[in-house]
């Protein structure tokens, strides 16, 4: 009768920390994610893990802004200006909802700068003015994809100064939201202020993630303007948020213990610098120590070494051998003792007196100290 062959164990899940400083590539996680697979590992990604286990809050409209601009890219390279201008203006509106949120939009100037070459395709004097003087404040003035004879035809002037202006309210869904206007700070809603007349793009963003845009141009027939505001938070938004709380310092053995927790691992790579290091726990209730003890710290070259050792830890876990990493536990005679229930009792106060008794009578004690066993007796001998 043939034995069926045992089931192969999956590899041990490894959350690999970055703590910086993070280059622009990402290049340190990839090395380190390729050398944890490469020796039987299992790194936590997908979802936008890997940018969470750098602090990194990958949020859903991040992706959106991306891809929108791309779109306008590709449009604009097929001359297609109508479909690159639309293009353009959603990611002009996301970028902005991001940026009032402190979140970073380097897209934004890319997609004004579509904005501002189809206008001057087309002709659209305003449009164009209106393109320029936006880059102006994202401080993408001159930038290298505008032609220096197109950045001539739209000087730095007040595009607002022949407007009408009159009063508007600006609210959001949310009291207290912060109110951006063509990305500049204005205030917090509800908001009254003075608004030209002409195209805006609004913004808004709550403290706790919530963000909206609207985009249009204002007229005295509508004074009060509504923004809507939504979530975009990923599913690792909370794991983001507490990395980056570490500030590029090594956490907590406890604090290590929740990430861990949350990203369901029990074994950890941090790097900082061109230096890294491996830490784990066998149960979900322990802390992580750190696996190497005093040879735990390596080079960012040497992780092939880091990731075999993390194996035979692992191993060694399965195996319910002695933790090398781990120091063992010397068990004194008392400790022993109260182990198995017979703990050393402390002597009766009455025995004392006893003894105390005998003395004041004149009898001779001899004291016999048994260095082996540490103990005292009392012999009393009687005449």
């Amino acid at each position: 009768m043939a034995t069926a062959a045992p089931a192969a164990t999956a590899p041990e899940r490894v959350a690999i920390f970055d703590l910086g400083p993070a280059p622009a590539d990402a290049t340190a996680r990839r090395a380190l994610a390729a050398a944890a697979l490469a020796g039987g590992l299992d790194p936590v990604a997908g979802d936008g893990a890997e940018d969470a286990l750098a602090g990194i809050a990958a949020d859903d409209d991040g992706a959106q802004l991306a891809a929108t601009v791309d779109q306008a890219a590709q449009a604009f390279g097929a001359l297609d200006c109508a479909a690159t201008t639309l293009a353009a203006a959603n990611a002009i509106g996301i970028g902005a909802a991001r940026q009032a949120a402190g979140l970073p939009a380097p897209e934004l100037a890319r997609a004004w700068t579509y904005t501002l070459l189809c206008a001057d395709r087309g002709n659209d004097v305003d449009g164009a003015m209106t393109a320029a003087a936006r880059l102006r404040v994202l401080g993408a003035g001159g930038t290298p994809e505008v032609p220096a004879a197109v950045w001539v035809k739209y000087p730095d002037v007040d595009v607002l100064s022949n407007r009408d202006i009159f009063d508007v309210e600006i609210t959001a869904d949310v009291p207290g939201t912060v109110i951006w206007i063509d990305h500049a700070r204005a205030g917090v809603s509800p908001l009254k202020l003075a608004l030209a007349a002409g195209p805006h793009v609004l913004a808004a963003a709550t403290p706790d993630g919530r963000r909206g845009w609207a985009a249009g141009t204002a007229v005295r027939k509508q004074p009060q303007i509504a923004i809507a505001t939504a979530a975009h938070g990923g599913m690792w938004s909370g794991l983001a948020k507490r990395v980056a709380g570490w500030r590029g310092k090594r956490p907590s053995p406890a604090e290590l213990a929740a990430a861990l927790t949350e990203i369901h691992a029990r074994v950890a790579i941090l790097r900082s610098g061109d230096a890294i290091e491996a830490w784990g726990r066998v149960g979900a209730s322990d802390v992580p120590h750190a696996i190497g003890g005093e040879h735990a710290l390596r080079r960012l070259a040497a992780a092939p070494d880091l990731v075999a050792l993390i194996v035979d830890r692992v191993k060694t876990w399965a195996e319910h051998a002695p933790d090398p990493d781990q120091v063992l536990l010397v068990e004194t005679p008392v400790e022993r003792a109260s182990h198995n229930g017979l703990r050393d009792l402390p002597t009766k106060w009455w025995v004392y007196a006893a003894v105390a008794g005998v003395i004041g009578t004149g009898v001779a004690l001899v004291l016999i100290h048994d260095h082996q066993s540490d103990t005292q007796t009392i012999e009393v001998h009687y005449p």
